[in-house]
């Protein structure tokens, strides 16, 4: 027997099974780093991230429902109600789409939030439905202020972009959405606004849904959340599923919003869609 040949063998022999050995126990730990993760605390996993949310996480229930909504068309009577000493009826109003035009321009509040009351307050005194309205978005940049429909006190979302164009033949918006839209000039004084309304229904029975934090783990697990984001809301509500002819079907929704983006996660499937103006 040559043992300087034998004494080789098992020197690689035990460096093989070490490597072997070494390379489980990599395999073992990185699944157990992996299962630590997601066991995390959210707050953890957005501290860990340098995501922030001074907010808090909203309270709901757990079961909801689909709801389906149709455009609805006002009366002649009812249009003509809307005409008073504070605004008057546009031209250009259609039986589903109202203009307005305000007598005497409103000057906004420069603190946002005191400007939102000041709107919130002139929907409760002036319009019939005006309480079935919720402040959804402040755009600076265009100068509009909008409001959303609620149902339930859960607001019906929309994407802005998309529903501020109307159709070239009926003049009417396009999206079977209920909103109010503000639109004020350079000096800060509300002059028009425009409202459109939904006739809805609830639609199937109750079902589950997943939390504001599943939906948050949910965003951290696909990417979607960047390290240094600002969370600024978290909202359940409603948004278009889909659309049976004029029907519009919607599903229960949670609506977060960083300072550079908008995300709706679906409160059933968990799907994620990313509001970015054009869909």
């Amino acid at each position: 027997m040559d043992w300087h040949k034998t004494k080789t063998i098992f020197i690689l022999t035990f460096l093989v099974l070490n490597l072997f050995l070494a390379y489980q126990l990599y395999l073992k730990m990185d699944k157990n780093n992996i299962k630590t993760l997601g066991e995390q605390p959210l707050e953890e996993r957005l501290s860990n991230n340098n995501i922030k949310y001074k907010g808090k996480i909203p309270v709901y229930r757990e079961r909801q429902t689909l709801i389906s909504g149709q455009r609805y068309s006002f009366t002649p009577e009812e249009r003509k109600d809307f005409d008073s000493k504070t605004m008057t009826l546009s031209e250009s109003s259609t039986d589903m789409t109202l203009a307005f035009t305000i007598k005497k321009p409103i000057s906004l509040k420069k603190d946002r939030d005191e400007a939102v009351s000041q709107m919130e307050d002139f929907l409760t005194d002036n319009l019939i439905r005006g309480k079935e309205y919720e402040f959804f978005k402040y755009d600076k940049e265009k100068k509009q202020i909008w409001f959303a429909q609620k149902y339930q006190e859960k607001p019906i979302f929309f994407d802005p972009l998309n529903y501020d164009k109307r159709n070239e033949l009926t003049q009417n918006y396009e999206g079977s959405n209920g909103m109010i839209k503000f639109e004020y000039n350079d000096k800060g004084e509300v002059f028009r606004f425009t409202q459109t309304y939904l006739s809805i229904m609830r639609q199937g029975d109750y079902q589950d849904i997943i939390s504001p934090k599943k939906a948050l783990g949910r965003l951290l697990d696909m990417g979607y959340l960047d390290s240094g984001d600002k969370i600024t809301s978290i909202r359940l509500g409603y948004y278009s599923l889909a659309s049976i002819e004029e029907l519009q079907v919607y599903a229960p929704t949670w609506s977060i919003e960083t300072e550079k983006k908008h995300y709706m996660v679906n409160a059933t499937d968990s799907k994620v869609l990313v509001l970015k103006g054009e869909e």
